[in-house]
């Protein structure tokens, strides 16, 4: 049997909700209906709703903080209670509406020569996503306190408060938390970015996903860099996305290698995944400053225009100095004799966290890169760096 939430209304509008003097009940039911009415006419497709209630999976987020697999996420291990139930924080809360948006997944038609943009995760070659729908979850927030009344409690996060939003996504049934603990969408695939709005209002619930990776194993086979120590379960440390956005230092060289081209994130387990196949066409709106983004401008790109260049972006999250790092050693990868002289002078900085990368990135060069790594000593700021050099220099005879 459905509660009741009494209102005052007499005239019907657009969402189905009746407005005036006189005092009417209206089911969750129908809340619930005006409020997905109210998202889709925002542009939100894919919404749902979820009970706010404690995790189930709670101690399996305990134990991966426990191991330390977050790196230096510090943030993530903030407010256990609230991530294992928002009521600890909002004693009012009672559902989730979550939310389910596409972003576009290939590549521009046509590109610049040299161009770094295959080497940035999709979800970032455009405009920073907590930019873009900023304002319309604000109207969903709107528009959910409105429907519920004066009485009624709501609040938009996307990817900023203490919520475990994929396992939200999966309750509420958006799709499944996959193997590579992406949500896939079982109609749409994972190029997918998720948001929320927490309310008071008591709604009823949609059925929760169901999990269709079977014996499937792509994902997990294809890492570089070996991220999963088993199915549905990520070691932060070692994930590239991880490690060119989120980790502040020099990174393991064992896990250089496995970097590749990637200059900003990684999309690896979810380009192999066969559910993508499903993946809406959406044109790609990529600013020019990071269409025309190479290697060689990143080396030797003033830090006040790189920053103008990112700025909007979410590679401005990483910032200009671990961007130039990523960058070299994605030249060191690449072995690129016509970045040699770029890569040279990205050396003539103060910035240790470059310079050491960049120095990695010579020596991956051979006797190609002799001059310029004899040379590098003039440069460095650190002793530990030029006993490196030399070290090199020595053991190319």
């Amino acid at each position: 049997m459905d509660c009741a939430v009494t209102l005052a209304p007499v005239r019907m509008d657009a969402t189905g909700l009746i407005h005036g003097n006189r005092p009417r009940k209206l089911t969750e039911n129908t809340l619930k209906q005006a409020i997905l009415q109210a998202a889709k006419r925002l542009g939100f497709e894919r919404v749902a709703v979820c009970a706010a209630e404690a995790s189930p999976h709670a101690s399996y987020f305990d134990d991966w903080i426990a191991k330390g697999r977050h790196g230096t996420m510090e943030w993530l291990a903030k407010y256990p209670a609230t991530r294992k139930d928002i009521r600890s924080r909002y004693p009012w809360a009672r559902s989730y509406i979550v939310l389910s948006m596409d972003y576009a997944h290939e590549l521009p038609a046509k590109l610049p020569p040299k161009s770094a943009l295959p080497g940035i995760a999709r979800y970032a070659r455009g405009a920073d996503y907590h930019e873009t729908h900023k304002d319309r979850l604000k109207k969903l927030e709107e528009e959910v306190l409105r429907i519920g009344g004066p009485e009624s409690r709501a609040l938009w996060y996307q990817d900023t408060g203490a919520f475990l939003e994929r396992e939200l996504a999966a309750k509420a049934g958006l799709g499944w938390v996959g193997k590579n603990t992406m949500l896939i969408d079982p109609r749409r695939g994972s190029w997918t970015l998720l948001a929320l709005v927490v309310t008071s209002i008591e709604l009823p619930p949609d059925a929760p996903g169901t999990d269709h990776c079977g014996t499937c194993t792509k994902c997990l086979d294809a890492c570089p860099t070996n991220a999963f120590p088993a199915p549905y379960q990520l070691d932060a440390t070692r994930c590239v996305s991880y490690l060119t956005i989120e980790h502040d230092g020099p990174i393991d060289e064992s896990l250089r290698g496995g970097m590749s081209q990637w200059l900003f994130g990684c999309d690896i387990c979810n380009e192999v995944c066969p559910w993508n196949s499903k993946a809406p066409k959406l044109a790609p709106d990529v600013p020019k400053g990071l269409a025309d983004l190479t290697l060689s401008k990143i080396f030797t790109g003033k830090p006040e225009h790189l920053e103008k260049r990112i700025a909007g972006t979410p590679l401005q999250r990483a910032g200009v100095s671990k961007l130039k790092r990523n960058a070299a050693i994605v030249a060191g990868n690449l072995q690129d004799e016509s970045l040699l002289p770029s890569l040279e002078q990205a050396l003539m900085t103060d910035d240790e966290l470059v310079q050491e990368a960049v120095i990695w990135a010579l020596t991956r060069y051979g006797e190609k890169a002799r001059g310029a790594l004899a040379r590098a000593q003039k440069y460095v700021v650190s002793d530990e760096l030029r006993d490196r050099i030399i070290s090199a220099l020595k053991a190319q005879g």
